[in-house]
């Protein structure tokens, strides 16, 4: 599930980390970019004390050296063109003045489910 986001967001940009972004390292990623993780993955239902699926919570950021509609309009077309529908959560600026733009897409997990 986690792989095919991925590919997807490659469309998008060629620099797709998973979860981390190290700003102490001297080869860390210089904007534009997408970090990406899994912030939650519940049990919304059960059915004889099993779940009937699992709601996974994913959190996408694009981070620009300024503002970049384009850019933006690119990532929410792709997510939208791959049936991911996404709710942009905020926007913010950094120290460095570059920009995060956090999205949450919800997807529907019946792999574990029984």
């Amino acid at each position: 599930m986690l792989k095919k986001l991925r590919n997807v967001l490659l469309t998008v940009l060629p620099t797709v980390m998973y979860a981390r972004l190290d700003y102490d390292n001297e080869q860390n990623a210089k904007p534009p970019f997408i970090v990406y993780q899994e912030i939650s993955k519940r049990a919304p239902i059960y059915g004889d004390d099993r779940p009937r699926y699992y709601l996974r919570t994913i959190q996408i950021t694009l981070i620009t050296k300024n503002k970049d509609e384009v850019l933006e309009e690119k990532l929410e077309k792709a997510l939208l063109d791959n049936d991911y529908i996404f709710s942009l959560t905020s926007e913010f600026e950094n120290s460095d003045h570059s920009i995060n733009r956090v999205y949450e897409i919800r997807l529907e997990d019946y792999k574990y489910a029984k």
